[in-house]
């Protein structure tokens, strides 16, 4: 990995957690009890950009590989607040919007 394609993985990862989250916040006005079960799609986001994309962490130094491999994990995060929205939209779709969550 070279620190240029580095920096457009970040860029990336920040435009695809900035969509992820405007997705999060449509199905979130949508839905009535389902709402609590996006809580944690919004916390994955928040790691992506807080934990694994914040200022602090990414202006540490280590290698471009050490920082890919960084950036790799920011994706397997990413990919669970998706799998963890597209969960909640299976739901509202297969049960309606206001259904109700027992339990939990």
């Amino acid at each position: 990995m070279t620190p240029e394609a580095n920096e457009r993985h970040i860029a990336t990862l920040r435009a695809k957690s900035s969509e992820e989250r405007a997705r999060v916040a449509v199905l979130n006005a949508k839905l009535g009890d389902l709402k609590q079960l996006l809580v944690p799609a919004s916390s994955q986001l928040d790691d992506v950009d807080h934990f694994f994309l914040g200022a602090e962490i990414l202006n540490q130094p280590r290698t471009p590989q050490d920082l890919a491999w960084w950036l790799s994990n920011a994706d397997v995060v990413f990919k669970r607040a998706v799998a963890s929205r597209e969960y909640v939209e299976g739901l509202a779709n297969k049960f309606g919007p206001d259904a109700r969550v027992i339990g939990g």
